[in-house]
């Protein structure tokens, strides 16, 4: 299973301009008690969802935003559907809940919800349920590769 330590490895290696910041669990079992303890808006929480569809997509959108999946299903051009803790962990090698937007140990497609443009900075997890990734979004962009799309809800 894959971590904060595979994360921060990342973020080194590829210079990313990012912050791990580490938290007792439930600090940062929510989008909403995340958001409280950083003293930010819930909307400022990336979630980054895991979706089962040919291969692992990996959406990263606001923490008061859904993946709608019939908009998600028309911009992939396949039915997907809502991955299982098991599959997110064999797939992406993290556990639901500590899914961070980068770092994985094979090539994941991601795709970022037009939600998240609404800041300048945001608060993803950062590779397991007691962290948080602090990063700005035009670095998160530059750093996933995402494709840019409109998928909430």
């Amino acid at each position: 299973m894959r971590g904060v330590k595979e994360v921060k490895s990342y973020i080194d290696k590829n210079k990313v301009d990012a912050e791990i910041i580490m938290f007792e669990a439930e600090q940062a079992k929510t989008s909403a008690s995340a958001a409280e303890h950083l003293g930010c808006e819930v909307a400022q929480i990336a979630k980054s969802i895991v979706l089962k569809a040919e291969n692992p997509i990996l959406v990263i959108l606001s923490g008061d935003m859904r993946v709608d999946l019939k908009k998600l299903s028309e911009v992939i051009g396949e039915k997907a559907k809502l991955a299982s803790p098991e599959y997110v962990l064999e797939e992406v090698g993290f556990i639901i809940g500590g899914v961070p937007p980068m770092g994985f140990d094979r090539p994941v497609q991601v795709l970022m919800d037009k939600s998240v443009e609404r800041f300048s900075e945001v608060f993803s997890s950062g590779g397991s349920r007691e962290s948080i990734l602090r990063i700005k979004v035009d670095e998160l962009k530059n750093a996933t590769k995402c494709e840019l799309v409109d998928v909430s809800k």
